[in-house]
């Protein structure tokens, strides 16, 4: 997981800058940048086949082969529709790694230590995040360098799994489980994906463009990501701990409530450098908690056979609000500049917020915990 948040916070703005300056316009950079994504999303469905077939141990290695082959491949052409088509490709290393990963992370663990476990896994996602920009910093975006630094990494963290056979959880699934059912199964945990992968990708996207309108430098503006950086690195750890202790459908709805606050306060603290660094540290937070806590309701709801289905579909998920967050809160900032952002932040959140509340007072804990069947 910190590799995938490595590559991330490296590849991303390292192929963005690449195309910006050969001149490529900004919305085929866009385009270009969504392009994981919708690969992700049009093949999530094929990740519990292969898993049953080929084990997830195999998996992983064959999603870190795709990942380094495409990577380098970027070296040796500047075309940028072979680019666009690079980029597709990409989004099956991502997915394969990333599912698979959170697969095995969540099968392996009990349900007295889930919450820690899933949290630690949260932080190093989001470590790696806060390295890739370093590592691009140290080393530029011209030339080969970066490209064979990211396959670099990507072989270094999968020297790990030559230790791991033999260790994966099993596969043998005696049954499958359709990707609606899995959402309609646990919606909250499946609307969490989705308002994280929304707020995540906007706030990347439009944050520093709203510093930018709102009076900052360009320096300042960018700088606002680390907080909201540090903040999700922060908090999937103790929230994790917390979510072995007391109620997580609350904690859950928790979480959105952090972060519809913290989106309230934005326009009001973001002249005070000291109190927006702190709200952006909390909004992270909530982020990332949001994210590590469906993953645990995820394996309190669906056993073993189920669970790779059910993981698929809320990385799915993620990737169609990571998609539809950045053009919402746009559009917002282009209805009512520059406040329609948080506006669009706002509503994402209190929908959320509402919907977990209905859920909790109208309908029972289904948690495999609580209930074997």
């Amino acid at each position: 997981m910190a590799v995938i948040g490595i590559n991330v916070g490296l590849f991303n703005p390292l192929v963005a800058l690449n195309l910006e300056a050969r001149g490529v316009s900004t919305t085929l950079n866009g385009i270009n940048a969504a392009l994981p994504y919708v690969a992700a999303i049009m093949f999530a469905p094929l990740v519990p086949v292969l898993v049953k077939r080929i084990g997830l141990l195999n998996l992983l290695f064959l999603s870190g082969a795709i990942d380094v082959i495409v990577i380098l491949a970027f070296t040796l052409t500047e075309n940028v529709w072979a680019w666009m088509v690079l980029r597709y490709l990409v989004g099956f290393g991502m997915l394969f790694h990333w599912v698979g990963s959170e697969i095995w992370v969540n099968a392996a663990v009990t349900d007295e230590n889930r919450g820690k476990i899933i949290g630690l896994n949260g932080a190093l996602f989001s470590a790696g995040m806060f390295c890739g920009p370093i590592v691009l910093g140290v080393m530029g975006t011209e030339g080969s360098l970066p490209f064979i630094a990211s396959a670099c990494l990507i072989m270094l963290a999968m020297s790990p799994l030559l230790m791991a056979f033999g260790t994966a959880p099993a596969a043998n699934y005696e049954h499958r489980t359709r990707l609606i059912t899995a959402i309609r199964k646990a919606p909250t945990p499946m609307l969490s994906a989705l308002v994280e992968g929304v707020l995540f990708v906007a706030l990347f996207v439009q944050l520093p463009i709203y510093g930018l309108r709102s009076g900052l430098s360009e320096a300042e503006a960018i700088t606002l990501l680390s907080a909201l950086v540090i903040g999700g690195m922060t908090a999937p750890i103790p929230v994790g701990w917390m979510a072995d202790h007391v109620n997580r459908r609350l904690l859950l709805i928790l979480c959105g409530v952090v972060i519809l606050i913290a989106t309230l306060l934005l326009p009001v603290v973001f002249h005070n450098t000291i109190m927006l660094w702190i709200l952006l540290f909390v909004w992270g937070a909530g982020g990332g908690g949001l994210y590590t806590l469906g993953l645990v309701r995820l394996g309190e709801l669906f056993g073993p056979g189920q669970l790779g289905a059910a993981t698929a579909a809320f990385v799915m998920i993620t990737h169609i609000g990571s998609i539809a967050g950045p053009v919402l809160a746009g559009g917002g900032m282009d209805i009512w500049d520059p406040h329609g952002f948080v506006v669009v932040t706002a509503a994402t959140a209190f929908l959320f917020v509402a919907f977990g509340v209905w859920r909790f007072l109208t309908t029972p804990d289904q948690a495999r915990r609580k209930n074997p069947d």
